[in-house]
């Protein structure tokens, strides 16, 4: 098993399941628009591993992406998306800013700092009019267009959202040819005023065995035999997501889908949602934050002000820790 995926079946040091299926949420750019904007293709190619590094920040991504809008690259507001609607990629900027969401008990934890930090680099990017402030309008329609087409210079997504553009969207054009050509991938830049490493997020399936479950020694047969890396990959290259082994790196059918085989070492920089009962309104309360500061509702100290309300209001003590950093 890829080592890090464990870590999404685990709670209080123990595991429940076995991963069977991964994907990544990473950082798309445009080739093409670097180089209208005058890097170099030696620049361009040595990107993937600039972001893998932390050599190239979150920072520096924006200050690309407004030159970009400068200079004419890429219309006011197209410098940046992330995804249009609410989903688990914004709990990546938490993390990346150095926050923590697990605590020593059941309670998670929202920490004020590294909230307000994600919350200011969205306001920051609306202000540099790299992401327009109507962009979390849950419009896939327009977001899809934009990205694929060459609109957009940088913007997150799901690793199995590549098959979409190149069968849906750009398959006149080439479909995964041109986008091979003009598009390149790598995890979350680091955030240098956060935690300054590389991020990612992968939501991975999971078998489990119930404890009431008369056969367990059957039950897990039937997992082990499922877990192996003949029928993982074809999951993986018919579903669009990643493998979950090791051995599938070197393995044909595997490295003949060029695009899993190069995205599948993003999962080394991987992050999990929290398995936790109280995490569906922690989520939804965090995000109202960064709507609000990109809608122009609130400064980012008002969107954590904002958050922390309706965090107390909604979970109390015994769902939710306050941290100031």
């Amino acid at each position: 098993m890829i080592r890090s995926l464990w870590a999404s079946t685990e709670l209080d040091g123990k595991r429940y399941g076995v991963p069977q299926d991964a994907e990544a949420r990473v950082l798309y750019f445009r080739k093409d628009l670097l180089a209208e904007l005058g890097w170099t293709q030696t620049e361009i190619d040595a990107l993937p591993g600039d972001l893998a590094s932390g050599a190239f920040t979150w920072e520096m991504m924006f200050d690309t992406a407004e030159e970009a809008v400068r200079e004419g690259v890429v219309q006011p507001g197209f410098g940046w998306w992330p995804r249009p609607k609410d989903g688990p990629m914004f709990l990546a900027f938490y993390y990346a800013a150095g926050g923590a969401i697990l605590g020593d008990g059941d309670a998670l934890v929202y920490d004020t700092a590294a909230a307000q930090k994600v919350y200011e680099l969205f306001d920051d990017a609306v202000a540099r009019d790299i992401l327009v402030n109507t962009r979390l309008d849950g419009d896939w329609g327009s977001w899809h267009n934009g990205v694929a087409f060459g609109d957009v210079l940088f913007w997150y997504g799901g690793s199995w959202q590549w098959a979409e553009w190149a069968e849906l969207f750009v398959a006149d054009l080439g479909g995964e040819e041109y986008l091979f050509e003009n598009v390149g991938f790598g995890p979350f830049p680091a955030i240098a005023g956060g935690a300054n490493i590389p991020t990612s997020l992968t939501n991975p399936f999971a078998y489990m065995v119930s404890s009431d479950t008369e056969h367990v020694d059957l039950a897990l047969l039937v997992i082990s035999k499922a877990t192996t890396t003949e029928l993982n990959t074809e999951h993986a290259v018919t579903s669009g997501h990643l493998g979950i082994l090791q051995s599938q790196a070197t393995f044909e059918p595997y490295t003949s889908a060029v695009f899993l085989s190069q995205v599948a070492p993003i999962l080394e920089f991987t992050t999990f949602q929290p398995n936790s009962p109280f995490f569906a309104a922690w989520t939804s309360a965090y995000y109202l934050g960064i709507n609000a500061v990109v809608s122009g509702e609130a400064t980012p100290a008002g969107a954590v002000d904002l958050v922390v309300a309706q965090l107390e209001a909604e979970l109390g003590s015994s769902g939710v820790i306050i941290e100031s950093g």
